[in-house]
């Protein structure tokens, strides 16, 4: 899922998605300066804990959410 949030001018994404090759959830940061961070976890319980964190943190931050998540094709579980 790609979510983005904006905050003023600023505006940064978020990928939720899981690593088919590395069997790995990531959380990816696109932050507003271009760098970019990488947060990977091996179960989904770990996962959905920090993705949850991550929301709190961005609401204390005055981040708003723009639009509905956008589905990414590519971050699916294989089957």
């Amino acid at each position: 899922m790609i979510w983005l949030y904006e905050r003023g001018g600023e505006v940064l994404k978020i990928e939720t998605r899981f690593d088919n090759d590395s069997s790995l959830f990531e959380l990816i940061w696109h932050e507003p300066d271009g760098t970019v961070r990488r947060e990977a976890f091996e179960t989904e319980a770990e996962f959905q804990v920090r993705v949850d964190a991550a929301r709190e943190v961005l609401r204390t931050q005055e981040w708003f959410q723009s639009g509905p998540p956008r589905i990414d094709i590519d971050g699916w579980r294989a089957n």
